[in-house]
């Protein structure tokens, strides 16, 4: 189907990529992912200087119940991919964590756990890319 991405679809979360980035000109790290009407869910992102995601990995077994919003709690942000239209569609977000020019770092992007306030029976989470300004 041509149908790019990196793409995570799990009931029960926890799904986790880590991801050796180096910080742009600005520090800017920029995501882009699927939201989408029905069986999406929300992921969390962080950036940290562990491989294996640290201290914040165990939050990625938590089922988030907030359904939209800019959250940031700890250095964790939520990133929703999931939303009331009937339409799946890109969403670019720049997130609040950054990594300095020329500096080392592992970007986590985590599936959390399927809740069942959301459309649909499926958990997914689809990453389209990722841009360091």
């Amino acid at each position: 189907k041509d149908k790019f991405g990196l793409i995570a679809n799990n009931v029960t979360g926890g799904q986790h990529i880590s991801l050796e980035v180096t910080g742009g000109k600005l520090g800017l790290v920029e995501l882009s992912y699927v939201i989408s009407y029905e069986n999406f869910g929300v992921a969390l992102s962080w950036v940290d200087d562990s491989r294996d995601g640290g201290t914040h990995r165990p939050k990625c077994k938590n089922e988030i119940w907030e359904r939209e919003g800019l959250i940031r709690l700890g250095g964790v942000e939520y990133l929703f991919g999931s939303w009331d239209e009937k339409a799946s569609v890109p969403m670019v977000t720049i997130l609040k964590n950054r990594v300095e020019e020329g500096g080392k770092g592992y970007l986590h992007i985590c599936l959390t756990p399927h809740s069942t306030h959301r459309q649909g029976n499926e958990n997914k989470f689809k990453l389209l890319g990722v841009r360091l300004y």
